[in-house]
């Protein structure tokens, strides 16, 4: 039996703009996901992938 990953479930009230809200009613139905599950994973792979560059570290105070 594999040893899952725990999962923490934090929630965040974002202001999204009507059009994407759209959009992503779109491929909900399209894909038959729940939009909140497609969100989700689209949040994640957003942040997960996510690789900041150097003048924006730098202006954060991280070393270079």
């Amino acid at each position: 039996m594999k040893d899952k990953t725990p999962v923490v479930k934090q929630l965040y009230r974002l202001s999204i703009e009507p059009r994407v809200i759209d959009h992503l009613s779109k491929l909900a139905a399209r894909t038959g996901e729940p939009k909140t599950r497609l969100a989700t994973r689209l949040f994640t792979d957003a942040v997960m992938s996510f690789k900041p560059t150097a003048a924006a570290s730098r202006k954060n105070g991280a070393k270079p």
